[in-house]
């Protein structure tokens, strides 16, 4: 399972302990609900942030791991091991999406977890 998924599924867990401490602080008398509004505003932008950089970062590595498998990274038969490598050896294999350019993911991956229903 990748960081984003895991950080997504915070957000509910998140959200009621804000509310648990929240109506701690107005038991206290120290904050009142009619005042605490902007913390919800702050903390789910924060959460939102957070999943934006965990995000970008698993597409940035997912690039990277495509780069690294189509240069020098992956194993190329036409090299002979030991000696002097062949004009074929250092053709780079072509890129595992078409070769359509770089790997550029528009929505989230799919889950690796198939979910509770098979639990």
């Amino acid at each position: 399972m990748n960081r984003w998924y895991q950080i997504r599924r915070l957000r509910g867990a998140v959200t009621l302990i804000l509310i648990g401490v929240l109506a701690l602080l107005n038991q206290w008398n120290i904050l009142h609900w009619d005042a605490s509004w902007p913390l919800f505003l702050i903390v789910l932008g924060l959460l939102m942030l957070v999943e934006r950089a965990v995000w970008s970062a698993d597409v940035r590595a997912r690039q990277q791991e495509q780069e690294y498998a189509a240069g020098a990274g992956a194993y190329n038969p036409s090299r002979p091991p030991g000696g002097t490598p062949g004009p074929a050896a250092w053709t780079a294999p072509p890129l595992s999406n078409g070769g359509s350019g770089p790997f550029v993911q528009s929505q989230p991956p799919a889950p690796d977890d198939p979910g509770r229903e098979g639990r």
